[in-house]
């Protein structure tokens, strides 16, 4: 296939019919440039190195790279530090930053930046509950015991070099406060790695890959002065090298900021890809490692989940493409990177739609859950997870009836569409009804629910429901989020979710019959409102 039709997930309305944009709608004389640096940061064009193990894949990148600067490591070293890694990026939380994430990021990089990849997430503080006992030990006299927040020790560049120089290319002030979210793991794996490598590299390469590290830290804005984060990065690197007298000259420091960020640009590299699916499914791993109660779990609660999107509805809904990725003196160039940013703001409107669909499914369950007893676990309502999506469990081959909603609205509404077509995204209906790449351990990789409702309602029934989301739902705000919707979807899924919460049986027909009488009237969709009212679940 020819690159340049290559799908890229970007939406635009043409005659009316809404579809992806292809890269054949731009006339860009600069797109081959994009494609090749988005191959690039993929590691598209370099065979992703299969050993037979994670370790063996551990030990063998660090020996060819510790070897391709000229220097040489022990096998207790290589030992030791692929233990660290794999011990570090092994944790139950760890769905996406999993040890699987370095070699996906170094895949063609050089050895500064692979070196860099594989302790650049070596510690997440948040995600992990703190340091575990090797990193622990490693850090000792890096940060106050005990401290919360986090905070870093007084530092003293005669009796800890090392510490010192670090502290100063990421711009920290001793005894102060670690920023969560802006550079505490980082710093931290910083440390990690300039501790573990003293003795094997020499201080230029550690510095080096302190820069890299230090890029890695993501989605930062300019600052009040006008600068970018790596114009920042060069200026501290300057300071740096000259009150420690580390010897570089000017083009090794721009060398130096250039190689760093195109690192932190590999670490964000699915934000331009042209796989929408692919991007939803690395954004899906990112929900464990921020909500504590999907870790390899499929018992949670509506509300629980409710909130994990709540949360990821508003980080996109405020990420400006912009802040994703970054160059220094024009590499990669300007126009290039404008390439990567209407990718970038591609991604994030399929996305947006895809998680906005979603959240508005779990809201109408939060709603009716709220409405009949309060909040529940989410498989009360909705049934089981599918064997294959839930660890240890058998593949139910008893021929009984579907155990869970989305199967029984796949079997009485396959496609709602069908009920009049409100004006909506196919591609975002195909996302939610065939599902993201691959399953997660605690969701569905298709969303029925939302795909169902989407399909109803559309963009604008969307974006009127959403006005009515608040988290967590309260017995008015449910009924005013209820009264958006079609009446006729409230009482199908009420009858539904009454198959399976058996204790709120009652309850959810009742409100079921509610809804049935009510006059079927909403604005966005009135013109598909009668076919949609002669549809009825089988009871």
């Amino acid at each position: 296939m020819s690159e340049r039709v290559l799908r890229l997930s970007t939406y635009r309305k043409k005659d009316t019919v809404n579809s992806f944009l292809s890269l054949d709608d731009y006339d860009d004389d600069n797109m081959n440039d994009v494609l090749r640096y988005v191959r690039k940061i993929n590691g598209t064009d370099h065979p992703k190195f299969e050993g037979k193990t994670h370790f063996h894949k551990l030990i063998v990148t660090f020996n060819d790279n510790i070897e391709a600067l000229g220097q040489i490591a022990s096998n207790p070293n290589l030992e030791r530090w692929s233990i660290l890694v794999h011990d570090s990026m092994s944790g139950n939380g760890r769905n996406f930053h999993s040890v699987q994430h370095v070699f996906d990021i170094s895949a063609g990089a050089d050895p500064i930046q692979t070196l860099s990849a594989m302790f650049h997430d070596c510690v997440y503080y948040n995600v992990d509950g703190g340091l575990n006992l090797i990193i622990n030990h490693i850090l000792r006299g890096i940060i106050v015991e005990q401290s919360d927040p986090v905070q870093l020790v007084e530092t003293d560049p005669i009796n800890d070099k090392l510490l010192a120089i670090v502290v100063s290319i990421f711009g920290f002030k001793s005894g102060q406060i670690l920023p969560p979210f802006g550079g505490l793991n980082e710093f931290l794996s910083a440390m990690v790695a300039a501790r573990e490598f003293e003795g094997t590299l020499t201080l230029q390469h550690i510095v080096r890959i302190t820069a890299c590290i230090e890029a890695t830290i993501p989605f930062r804005k300019l600052d009040e002065k006008n600068r970018s984060a790596p114009q920042r990065l060069f200026e501290r690197l300057q300071v740096t090298n000259k009150d420690f007298d580390i010897g570089f000259s000017e083009e090794e420091l721009v060398d130096a900021t250039q190689v760093a960020h195109e690192l932190a640009n590999r670490d964000v590299a699915n934000f331009c890809t042209d796989d929408t699916a692919w991007f939803l499914d690395n954004t899906w791993k990112l929900l464990p490692e921020t909500n504590l109660t999907m870790r390899g779990s499929t018992v949670y609660t509506i509300s629980e989940y409710q909130s994990a999107l709540t949360k990821i509805n508003g980080f996109f809904g405020f990420l400006n493409p912009e802040v994703v990725y970054h160059n220094f003196r024009n590499v990669p160039s300007d126009a290039i990177v404008r390439g990567l940013y209407e990718r970038v703001e591609a991604n994030l409107f399929a996305a947006r739609q895809y998680i906005r669909a979603k959240l508005v499914g779990i809201t109408m369950l939060a709603s009716l859950a709220e409405l009949t007893g309060g909040d529940a676990p989410i498989a009360l309502f909705m049934g089981d997870l599918p064997a294959s999506v839930v660890p240890g469990s058998e593949a139910d081959n008893s021929g009984e009836e579907s155990n869970n909603l989305g199967d029984i609205l796949q079997m009485e509404c396959p496609d709602p569409r069908t009920f009049g077509g409100p004006e909506l995204y196919d591609d975002i209906f195909d996302l939610l009804h065939n599902g993201r790449k691959s399953d997660s351990q605690f969701d569905l990789k298709n969303s029925p629910l939302a795909a169902y409702l989407y399909g109803l309602v559309g963009d604008k029934g969307m974006e009127r429901s959403v006005a009515f989301i608040v988290h967590p739902m309260t017995k008015e705000a449910s009924r005013d989020f209820l009264n958006s919707l079609p009446s006729k979807a409230v009482s199908t899924i009420a009858k539904i979710c009454a198959k399976f919460a058996v204790s709120r049986h009652a309850e959810l027909i009742e409100l079921a019959a509610k809804y049935t009488v009510l006059p079927f009237v909403r604005p966005s969709i009135a013109d598909h409102a009668l076919k949609y009212d002669s549809y009825t679940i089988s009871e």
